[in-house]
Formats: structure tokens, sequence, C-alpha cells
């Protein structure tokens, strides 16, 4: 269901100027990881990603962004691990993405595809470090400062999404729910695997 709605939020997004966009995807990564865990939350980062591309392709497949997508939610199922209040846990998830995927991976990928004129993808990144080429007109660096607000807009547009969801109560405990049948369903799991392994023995 999470992997369908990020499918639907990709097709959702808005644009902003300088290659920038406001991405919802964000916010359902953020919430898989907060209240299902990492592994759910690369999938439905990736998955949602993959498919939506594959059905509306805008260009080549970055590698980057999809790198950075999978990583959103990945980083709020470590950090809401610690001990600290939720708000706290949102910011610093916020902060961690907002420097490492969109201004690292995404930045880098849209740099590598439009400014220096090769695939975003590792063999692209390999042209480019063997310096195979055209002139770069603007350095990353320059690329990212003008980047750097608009994702900021991004991130918090997402995170205010995902804070109104935490203090929905009827959301928090569907997906409380929607956690424990699954925990439910792999415990039952492991004690049919366990029983059959003791009627073998």
């Amino acid at each position: 269901m999470l992997t369908a709605l990020s499918v639907v939020a990709n097709f959702c997004t808005i644009p902003l100027p300088g290659n920038n966009a406001v991405s919802f995807t964000v916010a359902i990564c953020f919430f898989t990881g907060i209240y299902f865990g990492a592994v759910p939350a690369m999938i439905v980062g990736y998955v949602g990603d993959l498919i939506a591309h594959l059905i509306h392709p805008l260009g080549d497949y970055n590698w980057f962004m999809a790198i950075s997508i999978t990583l959103y939610g990945v980083v709020c199922a470590l950090i809401y691990k610690a001990k600290l209040p939720q708000i706290a846990k949102l910011a610093i998830s916020a902060i961690v993405c907002y420097i490492v995927c969109l201004c690292g991976l995404n930045t880098f990928g849209l740099w590598l595809q439009y400014i220096v004129g090769v695939r975003p993808s590792p063999l692209g990144l390999w042209d480019f470090l063997r310096g195979e080429h055209g002139d770069i007109t603007k350095t990353f660096w320059l690329y990212l400062a003008g980047r750097a607000p608009m994702s900021a807009v991004n991130l918090v547009v997402n995170a205010v999404i995902v804070a109104i969801l935490q203090e929905s109560r009827t959301i928090a405990k569907l997906a409380t729910k929607l956690k424990g049948k699954q925990n439910d369903k792999e415990t039952a799991a492991l004690a049919d695997e366990q029983h059959s392994d003791a009627i073998k023995r």
C-alpha cells in the first residue's frame, strides 16, 4: 500500500526552479521508516521510484536520486531508535536527509546529468572520473548553492506533513496495528518452522 502511495506521490511532484521539486515521496519514506523500520522503508522508496520511472520516464534513470530516496526511510528508522522527543528525532532526520540525500546524492546526480552531461549512473560516474566529458560550465558547489534553498523547502514541507501525521492518533494507531499484524505473522511463521524442525528430530 505504501509503495503504491509512493508511486502516486512521484506523479504529484511539484516542480520548482533550478531542477528542484517538492516531492511527497519523502514524507511517505519517512513515515514508513518511523513505523515499519529500515528494510520496508528501503523497499517503499526504491520500488516506488523505479515503478514511477518505468511508467513515465523523464530521461535517464538517475541512480543517485534512487539511492537518495532509498536512504530517507533508513535514516528515520535508525534515528527514531534514540530516546529523544519525537519532534527532535524528526528534526534530526530531516537535517541528515537534507545534507546527505538532497544536497549530496540528489544534487550530485542532477549535476552529472545536466551540467557535466554524463549519465547519472555508475558508468557515467566512471566516465566523469576518467575525464571523459565536455567542458563543465558550473562547478558542483555553485550548482549546490543554487539548489540548496529550494531543497530546504522540500524537506520542510515533508517534515511538516510527517509531524501532522504523528500528531494524528488515528494514523499512529493504524500504523501500530498494521505493524502488530506483521509481527504476529512473522512470529507464527517462526513458530511453525520451529515446530516442523521438532517433528523432524
